[in-house]
């Protein structure tokens, strides 16, 4: 107990922070501030080996994709970074976009000079490969909506989607917009492949919402309280 000069000084902090003490009692205290201070420790070990992990992350994607040596990865250079990542497979430029605003954390337009920073990238890698493990069912249920192939879902073709993860009942004009508006990440006016699933995941936690306002209107008109003045 380096903060302590003595046993009794052990014993005075007992004292003034009003806590018992006497020669008798075991020494508890210290066993967990052992393990409280063992367990600091390891997490502090563990930040610093995730800290190490991610620079050296950094850096690998710096020194292979960074051609212009700028310091960050430009529209093109994510391009080949995500198709180096898939095997081969050369995303879409609305996949680029995605990816990049999906890392920024926000809308853009100037796709020309945008950039995704090194501290982005990882957000940039878990979006890319999270949307890539689930692509194929992405596809078979976008190519079902997209019926002028444009791959972008306009209001209509969302509103058929909608309509039939509904049961067959066509959501109203403002529960469309609402969905299109939280999932148009890339802010072109549409759904694309990339977006479909937060379009989707929109749409559920809307109904779950609506159906929880309903239960509860229900429950109060059940106790008498729907219709009051």
């Amino acid at each position: 107990f380096s903060s302590f000069s003595s046993f009794s000084s052990f014993s005075s902090f007992f004292s003034v922070n009003h806590l018992p003490f006497n020669s008798s009692m075991p020494l508890i205290f210290p066993t967990f501030a052992l393990k409280g201070a063992r367990r600091a420790t390891q997490r502090r070990h563990d930040l610093a080996d995730r800290r190490a992990q991610h620079q050296a992350f950094v850096k690998d994607v710096l020194s292979t994709w960074d051609e212009g040596r700028s310091g960050n990865l430009t529209f093109a250079e994510v391009s080949k970074w995500l198709s180096a990542v898939s095997n081969g497979k050369v995303p879409t430029d609305d996949e680029v976009k995605w990816v990049i605003c999906m890392a920024n954390r926000k809308q853009t337009t100037d796709f020309e000079n945008v950039a995704i920073e090194p501290n982005a990238f990882q957000r940039a890698l878990e979006a890319w490969m999270s949307y890539n493990e689930c692509k194929s069912e992405i596809e078979t249920v976008f190519d079902k909506f997209d019926s002028d192939k444009s791959g972008g879902l306009d209001r209509e073709q969302l509103r058929n989607l909608l309509t039939e993860l509904n049961g067959g009942e066509a959501p109203n004009s403002q529960e469309v917009d609402f969905v299109l508006m939280h999932a148009d990440v890339i802010g072109n006016g549409v759904v694309t492949k990339p977006e479909l699933a937060k379009a989707v995941s929109v749409w559920y936690v809307h109904v779950e919402k609506m159906q929880a306002e309903a239960v509860k209107s229900n429950g109060m008109c059940g106790s008498g309280v729907c219709g009051v003045q």
